[in-house]
C-alpha cells in the first residue's frame, strides 16, 4: 500500500505539534510521553530527509529507467512511514502507548518500542545512496556502519575493499574447488582461476571484465540446468533472452527456493515497515522465492557497471569497490547454484 495522502502542510503541521510539556514537578509517566512524542518528531524529520535526496542528489537526470522505478518505489515507501509516524503523532494514542508499557509486568519502557521504533532496515534499503547510487546491502560482508554510510552518502565505497581478503578467501576454498569438480559448472572453473591470477598481478580490469562475464555465463548454465525441473523449454538461447535481465524476469521460474526474510529485505529492498511486515510475517520467518528474486542483486548495480564496461563506457573499474561487487556477485551466484545443486541432482 503506498502513501497517497502525505503533504507538505501534513508535515509541518506534525512539527508544530507541542502535545506534552512538562516542569520540575512532572512525573515520569509525563516525562515518558514527552520523549514519546520527539521520538516520533525525531524519526518523521530523518524520513524527510531522506526523501529531499530524492530531489536534491547530482546525477538525477542521468537515471536508467531501473533506476528511476526504484527511486519512484523509495520515495513512496518513505512517504508511507512518514503517514504512519504522523498518525501515532497524536496526544490520546501516546498515553494510551505509555500506559501499556507502564503496565508491562517487566517494567522495560521502550520509547519506541515495536512497531514504532526507528525502522532502520526500511530507512537504508529506501535510501537514495543505498537504492540507487550503490545497491550492495546484499553482499554479506557490509557492516551496519558502512550501511549507514552509504545510506547517508558518506562512505568511501573503497573502503568496502578491506572486506576483500575474506571474499577471496571464499573464493579460493569453495568456489575454486566446486567449480573444478561440478558437472554442471567446471567448464568455468579456468576463467574463475585466471580471474584470481589477474587480480594476484593486480590486473584489476581484466579480474573484473572475466568475473563478470563468468557469472553471466553460470547463471546461464543453471538455467539450463533448472529448465526441466520448472517444466521449462529445454534451452536459453533463443534471442528473446539475450539479456541476462530478460532471462531472469520474463521466465515462469517456480518458487523453490527458502530464504530468510531479513535477508532479502537485503536484496530486494524492503517495501513494508516493520508495522507492516509484522503483520504479515515475523522477521526471520523462510519464505519461498524464485530465482528472479534471489539473484536480484545482478540486476542492479552489478548490471549497470557490466553494460558500462562491456560498451566501452567505463574505464575505472580498477578500484576496490569493483572487486568487491564482482567478487561478492560471484559468490552469492555459487550460493545459489549450490543450492539448486543440492535439491535437484542426485
Amino acid at each position: 500500500m503506498k502513501s497517497k495522502k502525505l503533504t507538505i502542510g501534513k508535515v509541518i503541521t506534525s512539527f508544530e505539534k507541542k502535545l506534552f510539556t512538562i516542569n520540575d514537578n512532572s512525573s515520569e509517566f509525563e516525562n515518558n510521553c514527552l520523549k514519546r512524542e520527539e521520538g516520533l518528531i525525531n524519526a518523521i524529520n530523518i524520513c524527510m530527509k531522506k526523501l529531499e535526496e530524492f530531489a536534491s542528489v547530482p546525477g538525477l537526470d542521468f537515471l536508467t529507467k531501473r533506476q528511476q522505478i526504484k527511486s519512484k518505489i523509495c520515495f513512496e515507501n518513505l512517504s508511507k512511514y512518514v503517514d504512519e509516524l504522523i498518525a501515532e503523532l497524536d496526544k490520546e494514542k501516546i498515553i494510551s502507548y505509555c500506559q501499556q508499557l507502564e503496565n508491562n509486568k517487566k517494567k522495560e519502557f521502550k520509547i519506541f518500542n515495536s512497531p514504532f521504533d526507528i525502522d532502520v532496515i526500511f530507512l537504508l534499503t529506501n535510501s537514495f545512496h543505498t537504492a540507487i547510487t550503490t545497491n550492495i546491502l546484499w553482499a554479506p560482508d557490509v557492516t551496519m556502519a558502512q550501511a549507514i554510510g552509504i545510506s547517508n552518502g558518506q562512505l568511501d565505497l573503497n573502503d568496502l575493499g578491506k572486506h576483500l581478503p575474506v571474499v577471496l578467501k571464499r573464493i579460493n576454498k569453495q568456489i575454486i574447488p566446486y567449480l573444478k569438480k561440478s558437472n554442471l559448472f567446471s567448464g568455468f572453473y579456468p576463467s574463475i582461476t585466471e580471474a584470481i591470477d589477474c587480480y594476484n598481478k593486480k590486473l584489476y580490469r581484466g579480474c573484473s571484465l572475466i568475473t563478470i562475464t563468468s557469472i553471466e555465463g553460470i547463471v546461464r548454465r543453471l538455467a539450463n540446468f533448472l529448465a526441466i525441473h520448472h517444466e521449462l523449454p529445454s534451452d536459453f538461447i533463443d534471442e528473446k533472452y539475450s539479456s541476462l535481465n530478460r532471462l531472469l524476469r520474463e521466465v515462469d521460474w517456480k518458487k523453490d527456493i527458502k530464504i530468510d526474510s531479513d535477508f532479502l529485505s537485503l536484496i530486494l529492498g524492503e517495501s513494508k515497515t516493520k508495522k507492516e511486515r509484522q503483520q504479515q510475517y515475523s522477521n526471520g520467518d523462510i519464505i519461498n522465492i524464485d530465482l528472479n528474486t534471489r539473484l536480484d542483486f545482478l540486476k542492479g548495480r552489478f548490471k549497470d557497471d557490466r553494460d558500462l564496461i562491456l560498451h566501452g563506457n567505463q574505464q575505472n573499474y580498477n578500484q576496490d569497490w569493483n572487486l568487491y561487487l564482482n567478487f561478492s556477485a560471484l559468490y552469492e551466484t555459487y550460493k545459489v547454484c549450490t543450492y539448486y545443486e543440492k535439491k535437484y541432482s542426485g
